[in-house]
């Protein structure tokens, strides 16, 4: 990145970019390039209308949009190909998924389409490179072998609709879910049945994200009930901790790739947080946005950077 940001006060972003008529509902930053950005966005803020993928670059010039790619409908997650430096899939309102490259224009070079409802993640295995899961409103998580037309596995995760599925990052057969259901679902890929090898019933409302710690064996989970809530997987009897200060729904949690003990979500109530868990209390709180925070991503080449990305068509980076 040839101007990295400086690190900023509470007072706002040090880079920011709008982009007309496109709320955001996630971000990702490329596993690469230290300077590119992708987001998942679709009019509308998603209801109805047309998605679209942008490509993001951080640059002298700020934060700009170098490339975009239409959808039919709204795009709710983004995930960079870990094997392919130029290839990022979108997740789309329709159940399809589409994996585009940046260096071609229009047109997405592969799709596949088995979710009868909106996908509402997709997340590459950082381990298994060639292989990425989808999570769909259909109650199910698919997984994926980019040499294949269909999927190679399906989970009937959720009695209700499957928010989130988060590869472990030192396990490779190891996914976690989260959903409509208030659970938390552990599964072992490599069993002959489809069933959770460790579960928890969470909230007893809308589970909305998870997200694996990336040095110990510490899950996150996020949701409408506005609490981060910790768990341990070699115990998931109790939670080992508890966040609080949102007002609204949780919708994003992010474990650090730089800090084990550090922690980002996003809420319907604005806000970008992010905590030390040692400590339990916040780092900061970041305020810019003027309508439902959505997404979040830490950079993986920039310590402590991070992005955020809203309904207000907006994606902010900054020191967090």
């Amino acid at each position: 990145m040839s101007n990295p940001p400086p690190s900023s006060g509470a007072s706002g972003p040090t880079l920011r970019v709008k982009t007309p008529r496109f709320a955001h509902h996630n971000v990702a930053f490329s596993p690469f390039f230290e300077d590119k950005i992708a987001t998942a966005s679709g009019a509308n803020f998603g209801l109805v209308g047309n998605g679209r993928l942008h490509i993001l670059q951080m640059g002298p010039g700020g934060l700009q949009v170098v490339k975009w790619f239409d959808t039919q409908d709204c795009v709710y997650d983004v995930a960079w190909n870990e094997c392919h430096e130029n290839q990022v899939i979108a997740g789309c309102g329709n159940g399809s998924l589409k994996l585009f490259d940046t260096t071609l224009n229009d047109f997405p070079i592969k799709a596949w389409h088995e979710h009868s409802a909106e996908i509402m993640s997709v997340d590459w295995s950082n381990i298994q490179k060639d292989t990425f899961a989808s999570s769909s409103w259909d109650h199910t998580v698919k997984i994926w072998r980019l040499s294949r037309v269909t999927s190679m596995a399906t989970i009937p995760a959720h009695q209700g609709q499957a928010y989130a599925a988060q590869w472990s990052p030192r396990q490779s057969d190891t996914i976690a879910t989260c959903g409509q259901d208030g659970f938390l679902h552990v599964f072992d890929l490599r069993a002959q049945e489809m069933r959770p090898m460790s579960s928890v019933k969470v909230s007893e409302t809308d589970l909305l994200s998870c997200d694996w710690n990336k040095y110990d064996s510490l899950l996150a989970t996020g949701g409408k009930d506005s609490t981060i809530t910790i768990w341990d997987t070699r115990q998931m009897a109790r939670p080992v901790g508890q966040l609080g200060g949102h007002a609204l729904a949780v919708r994003k949690v992010a474990w650090s790739p730089h800090h084990r003990d550090v922690i980002a979500s996003t809420s319907y109530d604005m806000t970008c947080r992010t905590w030390n868990t040692s400590t339990r209390s916040e780092r900061r709180v970041h305020h810019d946005h003027t309508e439902f925070t959505m997404g979040c991503a830490w950079a993986l080449f920039e310590r402590d950077l991070i992005a955020d990305c809203s309904w207000d068509e907006e994606v902010h980076v900054y020191r967090a």
